[in-house]
């Protein structure tokens, strides 16, 4: 497999041929570097489910372990999972569900009464709040599409993650391609070596002035 030609925003397509979303994001060891799963963004229909029970706003992303991946090019990604399996086997990225909000004091207008009327929805018994819980492991970290890179020192946005590049034996992080430039961009080459952490969706580095201007240049494979 071509690993550097693991492109987030490729199509995901099925082991029988069906498409089933596009690679959002990566899930990676924060201690190895080593990449454990993919995201998979499935779109409004969450892989086949009708549109009521997924509900608009709520997440279509599913998780899929590293070891599913079959082949890429720059355009798809393909698994070894059939559309069925895929369906039967991958998680929620966010596992989402409404609770009922509190009333403080049943019977008796207080401040909480005043919240429960602002989060109703409309034509549902409601108030209901929103609560997500994302799937991912305390030693994990998510590296997404246009994720954000910062250096420490000085404090400087320097680019977005476009994809990233890894060895094929061990599955570790070698590198990630990050778009440089606004009006006139071009996608960079930065060494694991220099990555500190991932906190949230932000890539954290410490780079100097002089070695992020000679960062090689990113050459697509034709």
């Amino acid at each position: 497999m071509d690993l550097e030609d693991l492109h987030l925003s490729a199509g995901v397509v099925s082991v029988d041929g069906h498409r089933l979303g596009t690679l959002s994001r990566f899930v990676v060891d924060t201690e190895s570097w080593r990449l454990t799963h993919i995201v998979v963004d499935t779109g409004i229909f969450r892989s086949g489910e009708a549109l009521w029970k997924g509900g608009w706003g709520m997440s279509h992303d599913r998780v899929v372990p590293f070891g599913a991946l079959a082949a890429a090019t720059s355009d798809e990604i393909h698994l070894t999972m059939s559309a069925d399996e895929f369906k039967e086997l991958s998680t929620d990225y966010l596992e989402e569900y409404f609770i009922r909000v509190p009333d403080a004091k049943p019977g008796f207008p207080d401040s909480s009464d005043v919240q429960r009327l602002v989060m109703s929805i409309p034509g549902e018994p409601g108030p209901y709040l929103l609560q997500q819980t994302m799937a991912l492991r305390p030693d994990e970290a998510e590296i997404g599409k246009d994720a954000p890179v910062w250096r420490l020192s000085p404090h400087q946005k320097i680019g977005e993650v476009e994809r990233v590049l890894y060895d094929d034996t061990s599955s570790k992080l070698s590198a990630l391609v990050i778009r440089r430039g606004f009006v006139f961009t071009k996608d960079v080459v930065l060494a694991m070596q220099y990555v500190d952490e991932v906190v949230g969706d932000i890539v954290r580095v410490s780079i100097d002035d002089d070695t992020l201007g000679k960062l090689p240049e990113f050459q697509a494979p034709d």
